[in-house]
C-alpha cells in the first residue's frame, strides 16, 4: 500500500506537467515560399543556373562541331594525327564534364549561402512566437511526419507570418 501511494505521488507531477504542455505546429516550407527573401534567392539561383546552362550548350555545340570535323577527315588522317584528334576530343569532353560538375557544386554552395539567412530569420521568428505565446514545443510538419495532431495543438503559421511581417 505504501509503495502504491509513493508511486502515485511520483506520477502526479508528470501528469501535471503534461497538462501544462502547449504545442504548436508549422509548415516551414510553406512559410519560406512566401518570404520575399526566398523569391529573390530563387531568382538569383535561376539566373546563375541559366548562365551555366547557356555556357554548357555552347561547349556541347563546340564539341559536336569538332567531332563532325574529325569525322569528315578521319579516313584521310595519318594514324598519329587521328590519335591526337581523338585524344583532343576526349579531353574536351572531360573538360565539359568537369565544367558541369563544377557548376552543380557552385549552385549547391550558392543555394546554401542564400538560404541559410532565410532559414535563420524564420527560426528566429518561430522562437519569438514560441516565447511570446508560451509554447513548450513548436513542431515543423513540413515532412508530414506527425502521425496524429490533437485539436489542442495550435497552428502557429499565422503568428510566424505576422512576426515576419508577411
Amino acid at each position: 500500500m505504501k509503495k502504491l501511494v509513493i508511486a502515485l505521488l511520483m506520477a502526479m507531477p508528470l501528469g501535471l506537467f503534461a497538462q501544462n504542455l502547449k504545442i504548436g505546429y508549422i509548415n516551414k516550407q510553406e512559410i519560406i515560399t512566401v518570404m520575399p527573401e526566398y523569391a529573390t534567392a530563387m531568382k538569383q539561383l535561376e539566373d546563375t543556373n541559366l548562365k551555366y546552362i547557356t555556357e554548357g550548350k555552347k561547349l556541347e555545340e563546340e564539341l559536336q562541331r569538332k567531332f563532325q570535323e574529325y569525322q569528315a577527315q578521319a579516313d584521310t588522317l595519318d594514324a598519329a594525327i587521328r590519335q591526337y584528334k581523338e585524344n583532343e576530343l576526349n579531353q574536351y569532353q572531360r573538360n565539359i564534364q568537369a565544367f558541369v560538375q563544377s557548376a552543380e557544386e557552385t549552385l549547391k554552395k550558392k543555394q546554401q549561402e542564400l538560404l541559410v539567412p532565410i532559414m535563420t530569420k524564420l527560426d528566429e521568428a518561430i522562437k519569438q512566437v514560441g516565447e511570446q505565446n508560451g509554447f513548450t514545443y513548436i513542431i515543423d510538419n513540413t515532412a508530414g511526419i506527425i502521425a496524429y495532431k490533437s485539436s489542442a495543438a495550435t497552428d502557429v503559421s499565422s503568428l510566424v507570418r505576422k512576426a515576419l511581417g508577411l
